[in-house]
C-alpha cells in the first residue's frame, strides 16, 4: 500500500473513533441527568469507561497504522516490524476482548431486567387473579 491509501485509512479510523467518542459522551451526558437505579446506573457508568476505552483503542489503531507504515519503510530491521505489529494485533486483540466484554455484559443486563419484569408481571398477574375472584365471591352471593 502507499503512504496516501495508508494515510486516508488511518484517517477514516481516526475519524470514526471521535465520532464514537462525541457519542458515548452525549449518551454518558444524558445519562447522567436521569434519575436511575444504582444497579443500572453502575452499569452505565461501567459500558461508558468500556466504550470509550475501546474507541479511543481504535483512534490509537489508525494512528499506528500509519506510523507503522512509515517506520518499516524507513527502519529495515525485521525484527523491529515484528515486535511493532504485534505489539498492534496485540492492541487489536485488546478491543476485541473490551468488544466481546460490552456483548456480553449487555446480554446479562438486558437478560436481568428480563426476569425481573417477568416476576413482576406474575406478581401483578396473581393480585388480579385474587382481586377478581374476590369480586366474582362477592357476587355470586
Amino acid at each position: 500500500m502507499d503512504i496516501w491509501s495508508t494515510g486516508l485509512f488511518a484517517l477514516f479510523l481516526l475519524s470514526v473513533a471521535a465520532g464514537l467518542m462525541v457519542s458515548h459522551a452525549r449518551s454518558w451526558l444524558a445519562m447522567r441527568s436521569a434519575q436511575l437505579e444504582p444497579r443500572e446506573a453502575d452499569y452505565r457508568r461501567r459500558q461508558f469507561r468500556r466504550r470509550m476505552q475501546t474507541s479511543a483503542m481504535l483512534g490509537v489503531l489508525g494512528v499506528a497504522i500509519f506510523v507503522g507504515h512509515l517506520l518499516t519503510a524507513w527502519v529495515a530491521s525485521r525484527l523491529f516490524a515484528v515486535f511493532y505489529w504485534g505489539g498492534v494485533l496485540l492492541l487489536l486483540g485488546w478491543m476485541a476482548l473490551l468488544a466481546l466484554a460490552d456483548i456480553l455484559a449487555t446480554k446479562f443486563h438486558f437478560s436481568r431486567l428480563r426476569q425481573d419484569y417477568m416476576v413482576e408481571q406474575a406478581k401483578l398477574q396473581a393480585e388480579l387473579r385474587r382481586i377478581q375472584a374476590k369480586r366474582a365471591n362477592g357476587r355470586a352471593k
